[in-house]
C-alpha cells in the first residue's frame, strides 16, 4: 500500500516569489488526484485531457485560484548548476509536448514531470506512478525548497500538509470523469 507523504513547513503563496524560479504546482492538493503543474520563471506547463499546455501565463493561473479558492501548493524546486531557467523551459515544454494528452492508457499529468525530473535531476523514475511517491526521491536528491499554498488553511495543521494517497484506478475515474464534462 502506498504511505502517506507529509510536507513540512508551508508558507502563504507570495505571488511574486511564484512568478520566478522553478516550481511543481498541485492543483487541488487535497484531491485525489491532485492536478499537476510545472511554473517556471511565470510560465506555466501542464499536460491535461485536452492536451498539453505549454507556456502559459502563471499569474492567469492564480487568478483563478483565488477566484475559485482551489486549494493549491506551490514546491521549489533547484536549478541544476548546468542549466539556465530558459532550458529548463525547453525541456519541460518538449516532455509536456511529448505527450497528446491525459488520458487512460494514454498518459498521467504526472508523465511529462517524471520526464523532466529524470532528464533535469537525474531522478530515477521508472517506478514512480504517484507524486506522492516523487516527492521523497526529490528531497532526497535535496531539490525540492520552500513549499508554499494558497487555500490550504482547512487542511494545513501546524504547518504541514499530508498528501493524501491513492492508486490507478482513482487517477483514471478522475481522468474519466473530467473527459465526460469536457465532451
Amino acid at each position: 500500500m502506498n504511505h502517506p507523504y507529509t510536507l513540512f513547513n508551508l508558507f502563504p503563496a507570495n505571488e511574486i516569489v511564484l512568478q520566478n524560479d522553478v516550481f511543481l504546482v498541485l492543483l487541488y492538493a487535497n484531491r485525489i488526484p491532485p492536478h499537476l503543474a510545472v511554473s517556471i520563471n511565470g510560465k506555466l506547463f501542464t499536460l491535461t485531457v485536452k492536451g498539453a499546455s505549454v507556456d502559459t501565463e502563471l499569474s492567469t493561473l492564480l487568478k483563478l485560484i483565488r477566484k475559485n479558492k482551489i486549494e493549491t501548493v506551490f514546491i521549489k524546486l533547484s536549478v541544476p548548476p548546468l542549466f539556465s531557467l530558459e532550458q529548463l523551459r525547453n525541456e519541460i515544454k518538449k516532455y509536456t509536448l511529448a505527450y497528446p494528452r491525459v488520458g487512460v492508457g494514454i498518459a498521467t499529468c504526472l508523465a511529462p514531470i517524471k520526464d523532466f525530473c529524470h532528464s533535469v535531476y537525474e531522478t530515477e523514475t521508472n517506478k514512480i506512478n504517484f507524486v506522492f511517491e516523487l516527492f521523497p526521491k526529490l528531497n532526497e536528491q535535496h531539490i525540492t525548497g520552500k513549499i508554499y499554498h494558497m487555500n490550504m488553511e482547512n487542511y494545513i495543521s501546524q504547518n504541514t500538509f499530508t498528501l493524501r494517497t491513492y492508486g490507478m484506478n482513482e487517477i483514471y475515474e478522475g481522468i474519466r470523469n473530467v473527459n465526460s464534462i469536457a465532451v
